[in-house]
């Protein structure tokens, strides 16, 4: 499956609030995360703003986003 930048946002948006109760959702959402770091690593701005650029430009809420790494790290 080939997945857009665009198409990030709107998949955090459905698999997140399902997360807590599919394992499929929050392994797609982990996966997502994987993706979003991934791609702050080739953002050009300061290394300190990257990844919060690449939350901010592929629509995912940035509260969301650490929530969920947070989750992930409790886990």
């Amino acid at each position: 499956m080939d997945i857009k930048d665009t198409d990030i946002g709107r998949l955090w948006s459905t698999r997140y609030p399902r997360r807590e109760i599919d394992a499929a959702s929050r392994m797609f959402c982990l996966s997502i995360v994987q993706a979003i770091r991934n791609i702050a690593q080739n953002n050009r701005c300061a290394a300190a703003d990257r990844l919060q650029s690449a939350v901010r430009s592929l629509d995912v809420p940035e509260d969301q986003l650490f929530q969920f790494s947070e989750e992930i790290q409790a886990r």
